[in-house]
């Protein structure tokens, strides 16, 4: 029987070319989009899963407010933290901080690189993470000052084939560390980067002894808590710790917040994080394309099977009067649907793995495609196939069986309208969908363009970094003198500036209790970075009242500072008036005022996303960290070289690092584009797929409308006035869709935009493009095959069954 069932249901799609084609085709494509996406979601949903405590470690930060404001969201904290939390709360059994520098150069006898990512660490890092050591003892390994743990890469880098364990590495020209273990490379569905870590005992004595260890929140605090513990739990419990440990200015300001670590990598708004995260809103965005893809594959299925039931009914007649039973129609029915997608399954199983690679490549992760290995994705794959089966094969095998004979026999078949009511509602929603889609595509491109188009406030164009050298050591201070001073000769440069962080990072500091000496309260929360001389006018920064530092002013180095307009209308004063007030702040642990001297306007430190921080520009004469350098000729490749001869010249043990500042600038909005592009082509593919369908759709029923138009031309219809009739049936559903997904659209359109500080403005654009654009996709979709209709010859049309 099941046999014949195939059978039967094998010679139906050879029969039927034309709609198995379409039908497959957009399972396929359904089932591929669908797969990859829940890929990459996966991956984004996976981070930081495979440490064995995930689910019961949680990361304590900072919110500070102003005036009962909140002014900044820190995922840094204070030293001690977690140590108290052991001390007062029973269910934190375990704790570890870290401190992370970065651009730092690391020597191992003749070699030298700047590496990136260290981090300084409790030695009870290892544990709560559950690295794996592959040299050394766990217990030991940064237990004592100057040890250094290196990774894998790190080691490989370094020693080459020698056993690393024991050697020496050189930190910066100045301090030796030894090699006390190697552990693994952090996973890839990690929020750390680290390349090495080193012991913070140093460090933790230090701040100690300064009483630095409730003044300065730039350490990323974890902790490790019983089973059961929940972030509210812990969160609830915090504000003790501020009662017993802060002073009451930062008792009242701050709020310690707990995340769960495996919620960190999707937790948006949050700033000196360890690595860039991801925006779960974006997250499920793509999910949703995935179902609507789906949604849009099945949909097509049904709208065909039930659209052809007139060309079916006889055969179920038929199959009726030699005693066929209603229950073994269905599961014939079923059968058909069965292959079909079994068929589309097979397809996909191959696609998928085909496509991975390039998908990987186009998402810019370091995924791994190994869902073929996981049991959880072949139930994934299994659900989507029955459910496919079940929902595109049950609701047409039920109304092709229901039939009567004797009706169909007599070729009297009422088409029920309950049917066309929901084949008409399963298309409103598929160019409901696609309006949606479009829109949604439109508005991504629309904000991107947008931020990337407006003035960020300084000069971007042809400005080369260097990072500035790290090992110091008595020469250092002629050297880097003589460095600028022949740089700034060159003919291909126009200018050079030094400054402790420049345009696409975070300044340098935040310093808090910043007020104009005289006023009442507990201060502000600002930025902080230091500059020379050079670096308002090559940034071409505009002054707006005062002066810029002079360095013939010895005052500038030791007591005067710069702030911007937002600093100025935080503090209560116009540009104009605030300058020559004394500015009360902390300044490398000098808490005295300042002499305000100038007032610079606003400029985008960072993307468009974030909004425009106040901020507090100190002198110093030369800055170390960045090198700006305003090139003024066509060949880079020429004035790179020469560059990099001079710094050479000046460091040769240091690693030359450069790039040019609107390609780190424009990185920033990397992550969107690629979102960006991501939803653009699974749209587009949700698109073609209800095209698809449509165009299968307008096949079936202009066959059956055949006769109707050639007897209408007998009585004088014209073929354009048959054509008007005809696309207005197809056309009047995308106009109604895209009517009922406007509010949904500018509701989506409007919580997304919230994810930016500068946002554009919702236009009509937004509106009537996709509506002309869905109208356009249908009027192409249907257009010929209507035209080819109404040209038919009316005896043609009249002889037609």
């Amino acid at each position: 029987m099941l046999k014949n069932y195939l059978k039967i249901a094998f010679r139906n799609l050879l029969r039927n070319k034309l709609f198995s084609v379409l039908n497959i085709m957009g399972l396929v494509i359904g089932m591929v989009a669908c797969l990859l996406i829940l890929q990459y979601v996966r991956f984004e949903m996976s981070y930081d899963t495979s440490f064995k405590n995930a689910d019961n470690i949680f990361r304590i930060s900072n919110d500070d407010y102003q005036e009962g404001r909140l002014a900044q969201r820190s995922s840094t904290s204070y030293i001690n933290i977690g140590r108290m939390m052991i001390n007062d709360f029973p269910e934190v059994q375990k704790q570890t901080s870290i401190r992370r520098f970065r651009a730092s150069t690391m020597s191992y006898k003749q070699n030298s690189f700047k590496e990136k990512e260290l981090y300084l660490v409790d030695p009870s890092f290892l544990d709560i993470f559950s690295l794996r050591l592959l040299k050394g003892d766990r217990a030991k390994a940064l237990s004592q000052p100057l040890s250094i743990v290196v990774t894998q890469t790190m080691a490989k880098k370094y020693f080459g084939g020698e056993d690393p364990m024991g050697k020496t590495v050189v930190f910066n020209g100045r301090r030796n560390f030894k090699v006390t273990g190697v552990v693994e490379d952090a996973p890839a569905d990690s929020h750390f980067d680290y390349s090495c870590l080193i012991s913070n005992h140093r460090l933790r004595k230090v701040y100690k002894e300064r009483n630095f260890e409730w003044a300065w929140s730039n350490f990323h605090v974890y902790v490790l808590a019983s089973p059961g513990t929940t972030a509210a739990q812990l969160e609830a419990k915090l504000p003790s710790i501020n009662k017993k440990y802060l002073d009451p200015v930062d008792a009242e300001t701050v709020k310690f917040r707990a995340h769960k670590l495996t919620d960190l990598h999707l937790l948006s708004g949050y700033d000196v994080s360890l690595s860039p995260g991801n925006n779960a809103n974006s997250i499920y965005l793509l999910l949703l394309i995935a179902i609507f893809i789906l949604l849009i594959a099945w949909i097509n299925y049904i709208n065909l099977a039930t659209a052809r039931a007139t060309d079916r009914a006889r055969e179920v007649g038929i199959r009726k009067v030699i005693g066929a039973y209603r229950r073994q129609l269905i599961v014939q029915f079923l059968g058909e649907s069965f292959l079909i997608n079994l068929l589309a399954v097979l397809l996909t199983v191959f696609l998928v793995d085909f496509l991975s690679p390039l998908f990987v490549q186009f998402t810019g992760k370091a995924m791994q495609f190994n869902m073929w290995q996981s049991t959880e994705f072949w139930l994934i794959f299994g659900a989507i196939f029955i459910l496919g089966v079940l929902l595109s094969g049950l609701y047409p095998a039920f109304v092709l069986s229901r039939f009567k004979p004797v009706t169909v026999l007599k070729g009297k078949i009422i088409r029920s309208p309950k049917g066309i009511a929901l084949r008409k509602g399963l298309t409103l929603f598929q160019f409901a969908a696609s309006f949606l889609l479009i829109g949604g595509t439109l508005a991504v491109y629309q904000q991107l363009s947008y931020m990337r188009s407006k003035d960020v406030g300084f000069k971007i164009d042809k400005t080369l970094i260097v990072e500035g050298p790290r090992i110091l050591d008595s020469t250092f201070g002629t050297r880097i003198k003589a460095f600028i001073n022949n740089t700034r000769q060159l003919s291909q440069v126009q200018s050079l500036t030094t400054s402790s962080c420049i345009p696409s990072q975070r300044f340098s500091a935040n310093i808090s209790g910043i007020k104009v000496k005289g006023q009442p309260g507990d201060g502000f929360l600002q930025n902080l970075a230091w500059v020379d001389a050079q670096y308002i006018p090559a940034y071409g920064l505009k002054l707006l009242a005062g002066r810029n530092f002079s360095a013939k002013n010895k005052n500038d180095f030791q007591k005067s500072v710069i702030i911007n307009a937002s600093a100025a209308k935080m503090l209560g004063f116009s540009p104009q008036d605030i300058v020559n007030k004394r500015l009360i702040c902390d300044i490398e642990d000098d808490i005295s005022d300042y002499k305000i001297v100038g007032v610079i306007d606003d400029y985008h430190q960072k993307s468009f996303k974030e909004a425009t921080a106040p901020l507090v520009l100190h002198y110093r004469p030369i800055t170390r960290e960045y090198f700006s350098i305003k090139l003024r000729t066509s060949d880079m490749p020429a004035a790179i070289a020469t560059v990099k001869g001079l710094y050479a010249k000046s460091y040769p043990k240091d690693t030359f690092e450069y790039y040019f500042l609107d390609v780190a600038y424009n990185a920033q909005y990397q992550a969107d584009q690629r979102f960006g592009k991501m939803f653009a082509l699974f749209s587009g593919l949700a698109i073609f797929v209800a095209c698809m369908g449509l165009f299968g759709l307008a096949s079936f029923t202009l066959l059956q409308r055949t006769k109707e138009v050639g007897i209408r031309k007998v009585l004088g219809a014209s073929s354009q006035s048959l054509m008007l009739m005809l696309l207005r049936d197809f056309l009047k559903p995308v106009l109604l869709a895209s009517l009922l997904a406007l509010p949904i659209m500018y509701w989506g359109v409007t919580e997304w935009l919230k994810n930016f500080a500068y946002r554009m403005n919702i236009n009509w654009v937004l509106f009537v493009l996709p509506l002309l654009v869905v109208g356009a996709i249908a009027l192409l979709t249907v257009g010929f095959q209507t035209f080819k209709t109404t040209r038919n010859n009316p005896v043609d049309s009249l002889r037609y069954e």
